[in-house]
């Protein structure tokens, strides 16, 4: 083909057909872009289906990241949940108190809560440089707000259910008035015991029954329904991102 441009090119010059020589020359050079424009779009048609092609694949592990989210929440939901009506038992009546201490002990303390989020795919498509190329404008900001806001509210809750959580922890497991045992599942009861069972379950009382043992108690309810309210939201609005991204993928 270049070779037969470049004979054309050759007789007009012979034979001094100058203006049809422009002409030509003119008509050579326009399509020669046109060829490049051509070969641009066609990279750039490439290059656009490629990435649709990631950003989908990017969707498809996000979904299942939250999917694996949800599952946390509901985790920590139920654990909550049984601290709540733990806690609660021992304010709302007296039948805890024909327990054994062990038993006692167990409806007051608490245990800090996993805040485990799966935000590995987030990490590679910000590394990826492909923050805002998921899809719809919408979709890019709805998965940059999950991540950057709700999901760091709810890791700063569970932090500030820990920092208080330690204090009630404390109190009731190093409390110098209560000689107190552990609640794992562990062969606690070859380690014997200063008082008996029932100077113990006194000293429980006592401290259940005092105003600083029921703050601490009233508290850990309050803030943990706070915790199980705003994990329900949470759970709620990660449950649309979900529905919002399936759509995406959809329509991609």
């Amino acid at each position: 083909m270049i070779k037969f441009f470049r004979k054309i090119r050759y007789d007009l010059m012979e034979k001094n057909k100058t203006g049809k020589y422009l002409k030509y020359a003119i008509g050579e050079i326009i399509l020669v872009v046109i060829g490049i424009l051509i070969a641009l779009a066609i990279n750039s048609w490439n290059q656009e289906r490629l990435d649709q092609k990631r950003a989908k694949g990017y969707l498809k592990s996000v979904v299942l990241d939250l999917k694996s989210d949800i599952l946390q929440y509901n985790l920590n939901t139920k654990n909550y949940t049984n601290s709540v009506d733990r806690n609660s038992s021992v304010l709302q009546n007296d039948t805890y108190k024909e327990l054994e201490a062990d038993t006692i002990f167990n409806l007051v303390i608490n245990y800090a809560q996993g805040a485990r989020i799966s935000n590995q795919t987030y990490e590679k498509i910000k590394n990826a440089g492909f923050i805002e190329s998921l899809g719809s404008d919408k979709i890019n900001q709805a998965i940059n707000d999950y991540y950057n806001i709700e999901v760091i509210y709810y890791q700063g809750l569970l932090q500030w259910d820990e920092k208080y959580n330690d204090k009630d922890y404390n109190f009731w497991l190093y409390n110098s008035n209560f000689e107190s045992n552990s609640n794992r599942d562990y062969d606690t009861h070859l380690l014997l015991f200063k008082d008996s069972q029932a100077k113990r379950k006194g000293d429980l009382m006592k401290l259940i029954g005092s105003t600083q043992g029921r703050n601490h108690i009233r508290n850990a309810i309050v803030r943990r329904k706070h915790l199980l309210f705003k994990i329900n939201e949470l759970k709620t609005k990660t449950q649309n991102l979900l529905e919002l991204i399936s759509r995406e993928i959809d329509n991609q």
